[in-house]
Order: structure tokens, then C-alpha cells, then sequence
């Protein structure tokens, strides 16, 4: 907490790019009261009477706001506390413990995989959020980008005018500097976080991946360890297979010899038959000729005899033909044998060297099912690892997306020093019997009498409401909840109260004068009719 801090005074009224001419607080008061005046309510009513309201005062007023240094950003605090701020952010598990016991499972590679398996699910997304409220806290970015070009117009003050309502903070240096402690406290955490997380990750990856060069080396072993006896092994095994082979393929030639045997005497029949075969068919063609020679002649013993040669002729052809297809099926019969035997012979030939291999498949199932345990832990490390490292990945992104929100909190720091802002604005009290209404007038920009202006005066509208226009409307929406606040507690009310009577512009004979000489001056510009001006001028008598 400072032990001292400045006091700022932002100005009421601004010219506008239009006027060039000096505006004086004088007219600026005047103003005011013309205000004032036109919003007053006059009473009538049709139906139900309306009471006529009377000027109880009209007052400067001014509102305070705190602008503390925090890192690269100045906080703005609204220092009547109507507003707050609440900063939701996700919970996440405790990043500390997670990193303490990563970093004892790092002895062995066995604690280390059960630190994995058991902490699979421990950065899982959750749905539980925080919520942290700091009371008067302005964070809304529009309303701190028109303070920031206001902020730019303060001018440094012992204290502002005694003709004003200086307001006191409701919250006081105190609080703030606890608030800021709170925020610095959880900006520090979550910044904690995010460097634990990115550690973690990055413990976990390095870990890994030496445990993975070692179970590489240790794969890389084993193939060593079993190379030499795998490759004796395979020398005599070769030798057992070799033989069995030599012995299958002389037991092959020696059944391929014997069905030859079998098979060549049918082959020999069968070419046999069908050479008689093709003889008789060459005889049945003669003995056809002979028939039609026997006809042309008209030889008719000739003729049968012929026919009768011809018929016994295809007799042969058909018992030649029966031998044929006879012989065919004993030579397929025979192969059909020849290759079940051989496939029995081939299949107990495998079967011998399958027994032949036996040794060397033991051998090497024994060394494949070393590396495979071991490429199964390689690939579940990697998998547990992958899969946490992603959701770390997120909590940082989710802490890093929250550490962004605190970059909105303020402006870009304008002051080291704590500072006090004061805002003036123009409050208006009116009484009709025992009820008061309060209205406000926020800061402004000072109008020329242009074109327009003149326009809607010729129109019959009252011009002077066109001299002062609000400048910033998230201003005019914070001063919108002030009536409210008089509202709120009495004895807030009766402090305004007292306070706006003491500084009431309207108050002494001598601030009339200052008035009218105000209205003298808008007159001048133009900003009256004439008969508008008079009747101003008589509300002020």
C-alpha cells in the first residue's frame, strides 16, 4: 500500500473539433442551469395532476476513481463500487503433487510405467470452474478505452475545487492494494502452473525416451544373446533338413519309377488301340466308296457285300473304342494313386522337418517373445506418455488462455504511482413535496453554433440542448447507476444532500450573477432567442 498517491482532475467540458471559440465555466454553469431548467417538471396533467418540481440545488460533483499500477497494466477501480468483476477460470488437479511424484518414479523403469498407468486419467478436462469476485474492479474494455483517452486530459491537483462535492472513495486504499495482492497472488499461481506443466511434459518426454534407448539396447541384447546359439542351432538343423530332403527326393525318384512301370504299358496299349482305331475308320471310308461304285454299276451283290464289311467294320470301331476309354481310366486311376503318394510322401518329409526345426523354433520363439514383451512395454510407455503429455498440453493452454484474461484487466499502465481521479459531472436535485429526483449531466463536448444547430432552431427546437453533448457513453451508462446509489442508503442521500446545498451554483446572490453573466455570454453566440433568453434569465431572479 502507497503511502502517498496523487490526485488527478479530469476537465468537465471539451471543445469539439467545430468550435474554436473559449468556453467558460461561467457558461459551462450556465448551461447547466438551462439544463436543468428544461428538464425540470413544470406540474399539469390532464387526468392526474403532476406536482411542480423546484430546483433543490444544482451541483458539480466529483466522481472518484483509483488507477493502481499493477505489472505492465494500470487497474481502474471505480471508487463508489458499482461495478465488480468476476473472473471464472477452470480447476485443474495439483500440478505440484503430479510433478513430486513423476520425479520419484524416476529410479526404476517399473515405478516409472506405474506412474504412468496410474496418473493416465489424472489431468482428464474438468467442468468445475472457480469464480474470484473483485469488487470495483472496471474491466470492460470500451469503458477503458474512452478512460484512456480521457485519462489523457488530467491535470494534477492538491485537491480539487472547494465549489465541488469531492466524494470519497467508498473503497479505500487498503482494499485496494489487498485486491491487487489477491490478483497478483492468482496471476503468480496460474503462471506457476503453466511452468510446472511445461516441465512436466517435458520430464515426461526426456524420461521416456531414455527408457526407450534402454529397452532398444536391451532388445538389442537379446538378439545378440540368442544370435550364436540360434546360428549353431540352424547349422545342424540345416544338416537334418538337407538329409531328410536328399532321403524324400530318392524315395520320390523311386515311386515316380514305379508308377512309370504301372503307367507305360497302358499308354503303349492305348496308343495300340487307337493306331487300330484310326486304321479301321480309313477301311470304313474304302468300303463306303466301293458301296457307291457298287450303285453306280448297279453291282447289287457287290453292294451288300460291301455294306456288310462296313457294318462289321464299326462292329471293331466300337469294341476298340470301348478298350480306349477303358484304358483311360486305368491310366488316370494310376496317376490319381501316383499323386496321393507322392503327397504322402511330402507330407511326411514336412512333417520330419518340422521335428528337424523343432530345436530352432524353441530357440527363437524363446527370443522373439523377450522382444515382443519388451516392444509391448516400449509401445504402452509410449501410448501413456503420449496420452498424458496431450492432456497436460491442454491445462497449460486452458491456464494460458486464463493468464490472457488478466492482460484485459487494466490499460497500459500510465502512471507508477498510484494515482486518485477525480470526474466531474453535474448533479441536479428537484423537490416536489417530499419527493426528490435526482438527475445527471456527464462530461461533455462544447458545441459551435453551426448549420445544424441553427437548423433546429429555426424548426422551433431549443438550441441550447445542442451545446453540450456526452462524450463517452459507457460514462453516461456508470453515472446512470448513481441516482441509484442515493436511492440505496439514506445515509448516502443525506451527505449529497447536504453537500450539493453547500456548493448549490444557484446559492448566493454573487453565483447567480456568474450565471447570468454565463447566459449573457451563450447569448452572444447565439444560442438563446431572445424570449428564450429572458425567460432564463427570469428563472435566475
Amino acid at each position: 500500500m502507497p503511502n502517498k498517491y496523487t490526485k488527478l482532475l479530469l476537465p468537465y467540458a471539451t471543445l469539439s473539433e467545430n468550435r474554436r471559440e473559449p468556453f467558460t465555466k461561467e457558461m459551462e454553469r450556465s448551461a447547466i442551469f438551462c439544463f436543468a431548467e428544461l428538464e425540470r417538471t413544470k406540474g399539469g396533467g390532464l387526468i392526474i395532476k403532476q406536482p411542480t418540481e423546484k430546483l433543490a440545488f444544482i451541483a458539480e460533483v466529483c466522481y472518484p476513481f483509483w488507477l493502481i499500477p499493477w505489472g505492465e497494466l494500470s487497474l481502474l477501480f471505480d471508487g463508489l463500487s458499482t461495478t465488480a468483476y468476476a473472473l471464472t477460470y477452470k480447476v485443474i488437479p495439483n500440478v505440484k503433487a503430479f510433478m513430486e511424484n513423476a520425479e520419484r518414479s524416476l529410479t526404476t523403469r517399473e515405478a516409472y510405467m506405474a506412474f504412468l498407468s496410474d496418473n493416465v486419467n489424472y489431468f482428464q478436462t474438468s467442468n468445475n470452474e472457480k469464480e474470484m469476485v473483485i469488487p470495483s474492479l472496471i474491466t470492460d474494455p470500451n469503458l477503458l478505452e474512452d478512460f484512456t483517452l480521457y485519462f489523457s486530459e488530467a491535470t494534477q491537483v492538491k485537491a480539487p475545487s472547494s465549489d465541488m462535492v469531492v466524494l470519497s472513495p467508498t473503497i479505500d486504499e487498503l482494499t485496494v492494494s489487498s485486491i491487487k495482492q489477491e490478483l497478483e497472488n492468482l496471476k503468480s499461481k496460474f503462471e506457476e502452473e503453466v511452468n510446472i506443466l511445461y516441465r512436466s511434459m517435458k520430464l515426461l518426454n526426456t524420461t521416456t525416451g531414455n527408457f526407450i534407448k534402454t529397452i532398444r539396447s536391451e532388445i538389442k541384447a537379446v538378439k545378440e544373446e540368442f544370435a550364436e546359439e540360434i546360428n549353431k542351432c540352424e547349422s545342424t538343423t540345416m544338416q537334418k533338413v538337407d538329409q531328410i530332403r536328399k532321403e524324400y527326393d530318392k524315395q520320390l525318384t523311386k515311386l515316380s519309377k514305379n508308377f512309370e512301370k504301372k503307367i507305360l504299358p497302358l499308354h503303349q496299349k492305348k496308343i495300340k488301340f487307337e493306331k487300330i482305331k484310326e486304321q479301321t475308320l480309313k477301311r470304313i471310308e474304302q468300303f463306303q466308296a466301293e458301296v457307291k461304285t457298287c450303285v453306280v454299276n448297279k453291282d447289287v451283290v457287290g453292294e451288300r457285300k460291301w455294306k456288310e464289311a462296313i457294318r462289321e467294320s464299326k462292329e471293331d470301331l466300337s469294341e476298340l473304342e470301348a478298350k480306349v476309354r477303358e484304358l483311360d481310366a486305368k491310366i488316370k486311376e494310376t496317376e490319381n494313386e501316383k499323386s496321393l503318394e507322392i503327397f504322402k510322401l511330402r507330407s511326411e518329409c514336412e512333417t520330419k522337418v518340422e521335428e528337424a526345426k523343432e530345436d530352432l523354433l524353441e530357440i527363437e520363439a524363446s527370443r522373439d517373445a523377450k522382444i515382443q514383451l519388451h516392444k509391448q512395454e516400449m509401445e504402452k510407455m509410449e501410448e501413456l506418455t503420449s496420452t498424458i503429455i496431450e492432456q497436460i498440453d491442454k491445462m497449460a493452454k486452458l491456464r494460458e488462455a486464463t493468464l490472457a484474461e488478466f492482460k484485459k484487466l487494466g490499460i497500459k499502465q500510465k502512471r507508477r504511482k498510484w494515482v486518485l481521479i477525480h470526474m466531474p459531472f453535474y448533479l441536479v436535485c428537484y423537490q416536489s413535496e417530499s419527493k426528490k429526483r435526482y438527475v445527471h449531466f456527464p462530461p461533455s463536448f462544447v458545441n459551435s453554433v453551426g448549420f445544424s444547430v441553427k437548423l433546429k432552431g429555426a424548426l422551433g427546437k431549443v438550441k441550447i440542448r445542442r451545446l453540450l453533448v456526452p462524450r463517452f457513453k459507457t460514462i453516461v451508462s456508470l453515472l446512470n447507476k448513481f441516482p441509484l446509489l442515493i436511492e440505496q442508503s439514506a445515509v448516502f442521500e443525506r451527505e449529497i444532500n447536504e453537500a450539493g446545498a453547500q456548493v448549490d451554483i444557484l446559492k448566493t446572490r454573487f453565483m447567480r450573477e456568474l450565471v447570468r453573466n454565463g447566459l449573457e455570454q451563450l447569448r452572444e453566440e447565439g444560442w438563446f432567442s431572445e424570449k428564450e433568453y429572458k425567460a432564463f434569465n427570469q428563472k435566475l431572479a
